[in-house]
């Protein structure tokens, strides 16, 4: 330690998360009748590394603790984390009396000292570990391992030096016979137990030596640590005479007991000329010197000069400490005072062998019970106690240039239980969880143990396996047991209830104060000589003290300065000023004492609801000056001591601007801190290492930074308060005041708000298991690439809970930062690793990084990359009202923690207010530009500017508004994540404001206000938006995307009335498109398409609409209700076609397949096809597809028949699809096998094609109607067209009224077609034919009838009608045949069958001579046939006669004309 620092301050360490312990268990088989008894102090000290040289060296410790049997070994290391650093030995019922750590190449090797036993624990030593992991990295020294990552640097420890010296420490080797010694103790019952005891190991590592100071003896044990033999030598003077001479001197002196003369109280090894000597402090203030070679007293000293004055042994032993090999230091306790003698050891010139022992200095101690101390070459370090066993620390300087007097090092108080209910008024559960939980006070161990003693359960919690979260849960659940035990019998009322619950949280937060308080009581201490630091071992942690700096050593000690010795240290050159500078702060000093807490906290209260302090100060100093004695705030003569420390202030001017000098951050230049770190730093890094970067480094840190804002924040607070008096008072001349109020106050002002927000900084918790479940937000902001993804926050497994803000920004990102600026300083020098030169430093630097009066915006982009908004917001607004930097960069930050809260409307408005700043601050900037063609430019011109002076109001208005407009679009781009659509809207319309009419990214903003009008439903608002697009695609493109969202919408009302000025075309084939591209299921664009047409009176393009709707209902489904929408399609088609002029009443329909082609010519035709062309019919088929089939309305017609009949066929028929492509004669056939005959004929009819098939398959049905059951025969008579007929009971009847109807509907004129075909039906099906039939037919084709007869072999019934057909033809009813008149001279010539009669007449002759009937009918048509015969001679001779006259009178009249 090299001593240059004055005052020295504790630092609470975080050591919730500590790793468990590794629990090994020694039994050195001691007599337990004879060790059962013992008791032994408990201790604890430790051992700090000495080459901090090396970065895996640095800031690296051991400390350890005993009680009883117990020893706990930890390891601690500030730089980086270690893992398995804690070993626990238990040396079975053997107290353990020493510990001593040495270092030596390779090993780090314990000796410790039992009552009973010996022991030499090896480890390996940093350096080992180091070199093993730089063999496999090819580091160097221990350094860092620097990597650059897409968020900046890294540096990682390899895996080996992460690990403790401990990590293998184990059961089997200190079980090895080789590594303890067993005292033998067959004489226990006659032997002294050892009460002290003291070892060291040899320089060689050879021997290890163990002395044991018993009741009246000194034993010195010499271990083999190879072999673990020892061998021992009591150690006493061989010569009578100086025990006699001795015994006499202590008779003269008054000392009666002379068993002082050989009871060693305290012992310490010394390495002095490469011989190892043992001092021995007895209780006689005797020290002495044993050889350990020799093992006699080589020389001797009284500790007390004056030995002739009798002295009484005091309460406390007396100890004895090693300063260095040459020198010892020894407290003494007598009844009347307590001392500290330093003796130096030097050698005897003449006899080698001798030493001769000399005083140095004799210290007087303070009238406390000494704890524990320890001695370094610049200061004696004391742990005391008073009887109230409250604790301090003290250190007295042994060099000079340090001070004269004992100095009271500042210990952190316990935590105050009257600042719960002060705090805010809230729920008492909510109060005191807040403050046990959140802010850390109390470890889980401490909490779980209050648990248990507050609940009275035999349920204790294990604290390393109950994470906090838990634990709360479990303390809110007992204390809420303990307020309902008291209320659950009375009824209590609102303010009662509160009243209970405040005193059950009170007294389980009694039983954690006083676990606290127990854990944390000191039981030894050590000096981190190394780094300049001290370590405070206690039961359950520690704490370490670290220097302060200077304005921190003022305030903390006060009145109690040391001027001289201050000045001298801090202000050597400039003694004058420093000397007032010292006196002002110690009166700043004194009204931070003088001040009511009351008072200390309204001013924090007030300057958190953003108070202007200059207005309450000044109101508190009326207050102060006024003396209300029911109010006093300060001594009734505080003004007096303030003028008379005045007059002690040479120049008061100087004085204060030095102050505030030290107390600004920025070093007087707010625009330079910039923190724009880049590669050069990296080959710094790996020299320097992590500085503080493990967990309870980063602990340390913080809570330096925490410490040294609040005294620099009660220094503004005091200072503002001091200078409103001076004012107010005039206590100083009027040029000096004037100069305060104009200048000293206003940057007070500001220094007080910028310390109190940095205080607010280190002291907010922060839950990890909240922050780091923000994924989703961060991820957002990744996107945007607003950030990298770096400075995150872990929850690292639930180990820590909770931690400060500060804290939190250090281990994600400010560290790094900090270190990275330190190593710029590190390379221009060789700066030692104490904590003066690290610690102080990288504090400031932290603190500069969190200074909110700089340009420097480190921890704000921080919070804004993990989205912390409760933080955010609340950091924000701190600054909101006084701060002018960053400003821009504040708003922004805070706008995107509103959006992502979703109170976007106050988010808008920050963004607005932003803008002006993305040319003017770096963060900014840097956000928005990044990786934009910007980006360059903009950098180029502000460094023009810069020059010029004018910074971003150099660049030109058009580089200007792109720029703004690049931040607007990434700022809609944050509005598009959260889905306020209304807010990019008016982003969007501010950002064309700004845009010329010819700017490139106008188009796309106005495409922007468009897609968020779309989103919100406002059409009528996009379709305008989409009009006045500057581009032409991006019209096209907006339009088909209203287009798509309104036919999504189901609002065709207005698109149907949308003007499209300039885009009919275009929205026609958008339309159209769409149409085609859905599936024709469920596709209502084709309907629409055609009302559009309709309204636009273009009824050709309505009719093709929905032809090619019904064509796709024919091609791409085959259910009938895409028959019955194709039907639908159909009819609407043909309407329209009805509506057009008749030149245009045609469609052309596209060539889909083969069957819809024209005609091509084949081989045999009258062009010749080459085997070229046969052969090549691929490009035929492609000439196929690209022709059309004009159609005319007939052929809709026909197809609309056809779909109607499929549509009918559809509930007879389950395997319709089968016959979709059927044509109209197979598809007639299909409806007539199922009964549908009017269908059928109806199809037939309308595509003109044979009816006949159906008449027969009527024709059938009547005939076999007899033969079916009567339900069967009226379901397909249902099916046809009976409306028209009358109604018959009987279904037969009904199916021949159905026939003759439709051969009645259905016969063309002078036509027997159908006739011929039924009655040829019946006739095959050997039916007869019905009398309305016969009749009918007999009188449309007599002849024809006759003929089927005779064709089917009916002869009598041809014979029959024969006969009647020739009786007619002789005169006898010609009316009911088919000719009109009978055979006469003035009749017409008439026919006769005659191959039918002959037919008729032979098959009558054939059946004459077997049937009787036929033999009848035959006579009786020859007879008949006979007459016609005669008659039709006589009437052709009559005829010809007639035709003989009138022509020999017509000749006769030409001749009479003639």
């Amino acid at each position: 330690m090299d001593g240059t620092s004055l005052f020295y301050r504790e630092v609470l360490t975080d050591t919730t998360c500590q790793e468990e312990w590794t629990e090994i268990q020694l039994n050195t088989g001691a007599t337990q009748s004879t060790l059962q008894d013992i008791k032994v102090v408990e201790k604890a000290g430790g051992y700090c590394f000495k080459n901090v040289q090396l970065n895996h060296n640095r800031n690296r410790f051991i400390y350890w603790r005993t009680y009883q049997d117990i020893l706990e070994l930890s390891e601690v290391c500030l730089d980086f984390t270690l893992y398995k650093n804690n070993v626990r030995y238990k040396f079975s019922d053997t107290p353990v009396l020493n510990v001593s750590i040495t270092e030596q190449d390779r090993y780090v090797t314990i000796l410790v000292t039992t009552v009973c036993s010996l022991h030499h624990i090896h480890f390996p030593h940093p350096d080992t570990l180091a070199d093993s992991g730089a063999n496999n990295t090819n580091l160097q020294n221990g350094a860092s391992n620097v990597q650059a990552t897409s968020g900046g640097i890294s540096i990682d420890f390899n895996e080996s030096q992460t690990f403790s010296i401990f990590h293998d420490a184990n059961n089997s080797f200190v079980r090895d016979p080789s590594s303890f010694y067993v005292i033998d103790t067959q004489n226990a019952a006659t032997c002294a137990v050892p009460h002290a005891a003291i070892s060291f190991l040899s320089p060689s590592g050879g021997e290890a030596y163990f002395a044991l100071a018993c009741q009246s003896e000194l034993v010195l044990y010499i271990m083999n640590c190879e072999t673990g033999h020892a061998t021992s030598q009591p150690l006493k003077e061989n010569n009578i005479m100086p025990r006699l001479f001795s015994n006499l001197k202590n008779a003269f002196t008054g000392k009666s007991d002379f068993s002082d003369a050989n009871h060693a109280n305290s012992l310490v090894f010394s390495y002095i000329n490469g011989q190892i000597y043992l001092l021995a402090l007895y209780r006689d203030d005797q020290l002495r010197v044993w050889s350990t070679t020799s093992f006699q007293c080589v020389s001797a000293i009284e500790c007390v000069r004056d030995s002739s004055r009798a002295r009484t042994q005091g309460p406390q032993l007396s100890a004895l400490r090693k300063i260095n090999d040459q020198s010892v230091c020894a407290f003494l306790s007598h009844a009347t005072k307590s001392e500290f003698v330093c003796i130096d050891i030097h050698t005897d010139a003449g006899n080698s062998p001798g030493l001769n022992l000399i005083y140095r200095k004799n210290i007087p101690a303070p009238l406390l019970d000494l704890a524990d101390f320890a001695v370094a070459e610049s200061r004696i370090w004391a742990l005391w106690t008073n009887a109230e066993g409250e604790f301090s620390i003290s250190n007295y300087p042994l060099m000079r240039g340090l001070g004269i007097s004992w100095t009271t090092v500042a210990l952190e108080a316990p935590p105050d239980r009257y600042c719960i209910s002060n705090e805010h008024s809230m729920d008492p559960r909510e109060a005191y969880c807040n403050y046990i939980f959140q802010r850390g006070k109390f470890g889980r161990e401490v909490i779980a143990k209050a648990l248990f003693m507050f609940h009275r359960t035999n349920l204790r919690l294990e604290s390393k396996h109950c994470t906090l979260p838990l634990l709360k849960d479990q303390v809110c659940q007992a204390v809420e047991d303990e307020i309902q035990n008291e209320v659950k019998e009375f009824d209590v009322t609102d303010d009662d209830y509160l009243e209970i619950a405040t005193r059950q949280w009170e007294r389980f937060y009694s039983c954690c104060e006083q676990y606290h308080l127990k854990s944390c009581q000191p039981s030894g201490l050590f000096i981190l000589e190394p780094i300049d630091g001290l370590c405070l071992v206690k039961k359950n942690t520690f704490s370490l003290l670290r220097p302060c700096e200077t304005l921190e050593h003022i305030m903390l000690v006060g009145e109690e300065v040391d001027i001289n010795t201050v000045v001298s240290t801090y202000f050597a050159g400039n003694e004058r000023v420093g000397e007032d500078l010292v006196i002002l702060v110690s009166i700043v000093a004194q009204f931070e004492r003088w001040l009511p807490d009351e008072l200390k906290l309204d001013i924090d209260k007030r300057l958190y609801r953003l108070e202007m302090p200059n207005v309450f100060i000044a109101k508190l100093a009326d207050d102060i000056l006024a003396g209300d004695p029911d109010r006093e705030l300060l001594p009734s003569t505080f003004l007096v001591w303030i003028r008379q420390k005045l007059q002690a202030i040479n120049d008061m001017r100087m004085a204060m601007t030095l102050l505030l000098d030290s107390l600004r951050m920025d070093n007087g230049n707010p625009a330079g801190m910039q923190t724009n770190l880049g590669r050069a730093t990296t080959q710094f890094l790996s020299s320097v290492g992590v500085l503080f970067g493990s967990h309870l480094g980063l602990s340390v840190l913080s809570e330096t930074v925490r410490q040294i804002t609040a005294i620099k924040y009660s220094i503004c607070r005091n200072l503002l308060i001091l200078q409103q008096i001076l004012i107010d008072t005039y206590s100083l001349n009027v040029d000096m005041l004037e100069t305060i109020r104009s200048h000293f106050m206003p940057d007070t002002t500001i220094f007080l708000q910028s310390y109190f927000v940095m205080g607010w900084i280190a002291g907010t918790p922060v839950n990890l298991s909240a922050a780091a479940s923000l994924e989703s937000s961060i991820q957002r902001l990744n996107l945007l690439q607003l950030t990298n993804g770096s400075g995150r926050i872990y929850s690292n497994g639930g180990k820590y809970h909770v931690s400060p803000l500060v804290r939190v920004f250090l281990n994600a990102k400010g560290l790094y930062t900090a270190v990275s600026l330190y190593a710029d300083n590190f390379k221009s020098g060789e700066n030692s690793s104490t904590w003066s030169n690290t610690l102080l430093p990288l504090t400031t630097i932290v603190s500069q990084l969190i200074w909110p009066v700089s340009f420097n915006f480190i921890f704000g982009e921080w919070l804004f990359g993990i989205c912390q908004h409760i933080i955010i917001q609340d950091y924000v607004r701190l600054l909101s009202n006084w701060c002018e930097w960053n400003i821009c960069s504040r708003q922004f930050v805070l706008a995107v923690s509103l959006l992502d809260c979703g109170e976007s409307y106050k988010a808008y408005e920050l963004f607005l207010q932003s803008a002006k700043g993305v040319l003017r601050e770096q963060f900014l900037t840097d956000k928005i530009l990044k990786g934009t063609p910007l980006a360059k430019r903009t950098e180029h011109l502000s460094m023009l500017g810069a020059k010029g002076g004018g910074g971003g109001d150099a660049l030109d208005n058009n580089i200007n508004n792109q720029v703004i407009t690049q931040y607007y679009l990434k700022v809609i781009q944050l509005f598009e994540q959260h889905n306020a659509l209304d807010h990019i809207i008016s982003m969007a319309q501010v950002a064309i404001g700004l845009l010329e009419k010819s700017d490139p990214q106008l188009p796309m903003f106005q495409s922007i206000v468009f897609n968020n009008h779309l989103q919100l439903e406002h059409y009528e608002e996009a379709y305008h938006s989409l009009i006045y697009n500057a581009e032409l695609s991006r019209r096209k493109d907006c339009l088909r995307q209203l287009v798509i969202t309104l036919f999504n919408r189901k609002r065709l009302d207005l698109l149907m009335h949308f003007p499209y000025v300039g885009l009919h075309d275009e929205f026609e084939n958008i339309v159209e498109s769409r149409a085609r591209s859905l599936v024709i299921d469920q596709n209502e664009v084709y309907d629409f398409l055609y009302a559009f047409h309709v309204n636009n009176g273009n009824m050709r393009k309505a009719s093709a609409v929905m032809y090619e709707q019904a064509m796709r209902f024919q091609l791409e489904s085959d259910t009938v209700v895409s028959m019955e929408k194709r039907c639908a399609s159909l009819l609407v088609c043909i309407n329209s076609l009805h509506l057009i002029d008749r030149r245009y009443r045609w469609i052309a329909k596209p060539v889909i397949g083969l069957d819809d082609a024209p005609p091509q010519p084949t081989p045999t035709s009258t062009h010749a096809v080459n085997d070229s062309s046969t052969l090549n019919c691929g490009p035929d088929i492609d000439v196929l597809r690209e022709q059309v089939v004009v159609l005319e309305i007939k052929d809709i017609k026909r197809e609309l028949l056809q779909t109607e009949a499929l549509i009918r066929l559809a509930d007879h028929r389950k395997d319709v699809q089968t016959f979709i492509n059927a044509g109209p004669q197979e598809l007639a056939l299909i409806l007539s096998g199922c009964g549908l005959y009017t269908a059928a004929l109806k199809l037939a009819n309308g595509c003109e094609i044979s009816s006949l098939p159906i008449f027969d398959s009527l024709t059938g049905a009547c005939v076999r109607i007899t033969e079916e059951g009567p339900n069967e025969a009226w379901a397909w008579l249902q099916e046809n067209d009976l409306a028209d007929l009358p109604h018959r009971n009987k279904a037969a009847d009904m199916a021949w009224s159905l026939l003759q109807k439709l051969i009645y509907d259905n016969e063309l004129e002078n036509s027997t077609r159908i006739r011929k075909s039924v009655v040829n039906k019946m006739l095959v099906l050997n039916a007869f034919v019905p009398q309305w039939l016969y009749n009918d037919y007999k009188k449309a084709n007599c002849m024809e009838l006759l003929h089927l007869f005779v064709k089917h072999s009916r002869l009598l019934e041809a014979a029959e009608l024969a006969r009647e057909m020739i009786s007619a033809m002789l005169g006898a009813g010609s009316e009911y045949f088919s000719f009109k008149h009978a055979i006469a001279v003035t009749n017409q010539d008439m026919c006769m069958p005659v191959n039918t009669l002959d037919l008729l007449l032979y098959g009558l002759r054939l059946n004459a001579d077997a049937d009787i009937e036929y033999k009848q009918m035959l006579a009786e048509l020859e007879d008949i046939i006979q007459t016609y015969i005669e008659t039709a001679q006589r009437t052709a001779g009559d005829k010809i006669q007639m035709a003989f006259q009138k022509e020999q009178s017509s000749q006769r009249q030409q001749l009479s004309l003639a």
